[in-house]
């Protein structure tokens, strides 16, 4: 245990011996503790650039990212030459989401000496997530060449020239990402949109993983940019019916953040909200609207699920599935007599349902049709819709409304 000593007098042994106190506390993962000790040596030696950098990362641990900005500025400006600071610094703006001062303190760390792959990949990230596509694809390819199974970076790399319409390098890019990382599901599923594979549905891991990261700007992608309006365009297709009484409870299929439920609230007394994505639901509780929210995958809480619903949604959600035969008999199985069927899908080229080259599924109207006469649904209507825009140009498809026979 570190001996205590007079704050106010202190001797050059007895701070040697409290600052390697606290750095063991840091350490052994006692953060907290460690910056209280680090706090009580800055008031004998505040203009330690090593003790304002040891603060900054202990609060970085404990997600103080505004604190730890502070201590990262000042160690910075004590000591401007030494690339770890502006490294640690890049990691705490990200999580900021300052990426325009995250690239500047990698670039700094670079320009310093540090050349290391995490330096270069996370600027990457940085002109990544300010839509600067190119610069960040230039630096993914040095990451690879000096270091050719960089799986982060062969995946952001092959998303990037997808999202950018360079097929032929997504191509080249996923299969190395596949070949490096068999079991790796998303790269397959990409890899069989651009080769013009169709599979029945797309890989569990991969929907998850997409919605995980896409949660905390799904709402404003979509809204904001992307013009989405497609869960109160199916609330208009209910209105439509003039039904007398609210729906006992409704069943929100790939409920995501709760945009559907949002706007069939006022038909519903209660409703269940099941998602694949976790940080999804998590956004969804926060709007207070669901009885339960359940995190499984569709067919499998369908399969175990013993109550019965008047309404089904599944707003954007057939995008990832592709045979949805199974599904409708599910779904009519746990709807009552007379009970209904509201979803979107996008529209298809092919007679029935294809994978297209974006990695989402389109079914043709007369698919859906055809299922519904073999699963026991009607449909009561069938709207052609522009879904929402990507790349400037609008996805269009179908909204139907069914009931149950």
């Amino acid at each position: 245990m570190c001996k205590t000593f007079d704050i106010n007098n202190p001797t050059s042994e007895d701070v040697e011996i409290f600052f390697n106190h606290a750095c063991t506390l840091h350490e052994n993962g006692n953060p907290l503790e460690a910056l209280n000790a680090y706090n009580k040596l800055l008031v004998i030696l505040p203009d330690s650039s090593l003790l304002h950098f040891n603060c900054g990362l202990a609060l970085f641990e404990l997600e103080q990212f505004p604190d730890a900005e502070t201590h990262y500025m000042k160690a910075s400006e004590l000591n401007y030459k030494d690339p770890d600071i502006h490294y640690n610094r890049g990691l705490n703006f990200r999580r900021l989401n300052d990426f325009q001062r995250a690239a500047q303190s990698f670039e700094s760390a670079f320009k310093l000496g540090d050349s290391t792959v995490d330096t270069l990949y996370n600027l990457a990230l940085c002109h990544q997530d300010m839509d600067e596509y190119s610069e960040a694809g230039r630096l993914y390819e040095i990451v690879l060449n000096a270091d050719p199974k960089h799986l982060s970076s062969l995946n952001n790399y092959a998303y990037l020239s997808h999202k950018s319409g360079d097929t032929s390098k997504a191509k080249e890019l996923y299969s190395r990402l596949l070949k490096a990382n068999p079991s790796h599901q998303a790269a397959k599923h990409m890899l069989d949109s651009l080769s013009g594979k169709t599979p029945d549905t797309a890989p569990l891991e991969y929907v998850e993983d997409v919605f995980d990261n896409y949660a905390k700007t799904f709402e404003d992608s979509l809204i904001k940019k992307l013009q989405y309006k497609t869960p109160t365009a199916l609330k208009q297709l209910y209105d439509g019916l003039n039904a007398t009484r609210p729906a006992s409870l409704c069943l929100d299929l790939g409920c995501g953040t709760g945009l559907a439920g949002i706007a069939f609230e006022p038909v519903f007394d209660e409703c269940i909200g099941v998602d694949i994505s976790n940080e999804m639901l998590g956004i969804a509780s926060q709007k207070q609207i669901y009885k339960e929210l359940i995190k499984d995958d569709i067919h499998h809480f369908l399969e175990n699920s013993i109550d019965e619903y008047d309404i089904i949604i599944a707003a954007d959600v057939f995008t990832y599935m592709g045979d949805l035969e199974d599904l409708f008999v599910q779904c009519a199985s746990r709807v009552i007599d007379g009970g209904h069927f509201l979803f979107s899908v996008e529209e298809s080229e092919a007679n029935n349902f294809n994978l297209k080259t974006t990695g989402r599924f389109g079914h043709s109207a007369t698919y859906i049709e055809n299922l519904c006469k073999k699963t026991g649904w009607q449909v009561l209507e069938k709207k052609f819709s522009k879904l929402r825009q990507d790349k400037e140009e609008w996805i269009k498809g179908y909204l139907f409304l069914l009931q149950k026979q």
